[in-house]
């Protein structure tokens, strides 16, 4: 059996296996952060718009005329939301894959060819993605509703940040069981999701995910320093042009690192699989 850190270390080699197919869906990732940097900036002018709009005629945002508000920046952000959602659920089907080939020990990284099946399987990746959250968010919900009880409020903010841990663990072997039987339906066998975590042993498991979380956390942080030196390189270079400075940073991070990490940990995902059924 494969020990914690072979695991880790075979997923942080297995994304060099195939330049070409990385960098493809670093595409679509410097795609999706290309548009969040869009939507964002656009976002933060609509509500600076209705706050300017709030302070001179005293009325409330609910208030506010569409009319008075930037109608084409509010259908630019709907769209390129659309646009953004139906990228991320082709990569949540890239990841799907990386998934299965680590579980079949496949060397080489997934293909782009079956575009309709990459988006059937992130739209599956998704729904197995919001129904183990969706109850931690219900239970931080009603803390908010207990908001001027504090002490009400943190018991139920712990609460919930418990169960999200709960179902953050358990989604993991979750997305493997419903990737190896190629249905939906086992993502949901708790049954068998625990007794996977079992054989493989609750320690190494939870171990195998925070030693991989910690260093998707090194990484990322030391790809911060290298990004704020090339932003600072950029901003001499561009005089006042903040907004192209973001989002050439967003597709940077997005077509090499985040396209890294996330195949990076899928991969360590499927591995874990792999062990357990050992």
């Amino acid at each position: 059996m494969a020990s914690i850190t072979d695991c880790v270390v075979e997923g942080l080699k297995y994304p060099f296996t195939n330049i070409k197919k990385i960098l493809g869906i670093g595409v679509l990732f410097a795609l999706v952060s290309a548009l969040s940097t869009v939507i964002g900036i656009k976002s933060f002018d609509i509500f600076r718009m209705s706050i300017h709009l709030v302070e001179n005629t005293n009325s409330t945002v609910s208030q506010i005329p569409f009319s008075q508000l930037p109608a084409g920046d509010i259908y630019l952000v709907v769209g390129l939301s659309v646009i953004s959602f139906i990228v991320g659920l082709f990569i949540l089907g890239y990841q799907y894959d990386v998934v299965k080939f680590s579980i079949d020990r496949k060397a080489d990284l997934p293909g782009f060819k079956d575009i309709a099946g990459l988006l059937v399987r992130g739209i599956k990746y998704l729904i197995v993605t919001v129904a183990y959250y969706i109850i931690p968010v219900i239970v931080w919900t009603a803390g908010i509703a207990f908001a001027g009880d504090s002490s009400v409020f943190i018991i139920v903010s712990l609460i919930a940040g418990l169960l999200v841990i709960i179902a953050y663990f358990l989604m993991i072997m979750a997305v493997n069981n419903m990737v190896a039987y190629g249905s939906i339906k086992k993502a949901f066998d708790f049954r068998e999701i625990t007794d996977n975590i079992a054989n493989l042993g609750w320690g190494k498991y939870i171990g195998i995910v925070l030693f991989t979380v910690i260093v998707m956390m090194i990484i990322s942080v030391a790809v911060g320093i290298i990004l704020s030196f090339i932003t600072v390189a950029f901003a001499a270079v561009i005089n006042n042009q903040a907004v192209i400075i973001s989002i050439v940073i967003a597709i940077i991070e997005g077509l090499f690192i985040d396209s890294y990490m996330t195949v990076f940990f899928s991969r360590v995902c499927g591995s874990i699989y792999r062990e357990s059924i050992k």
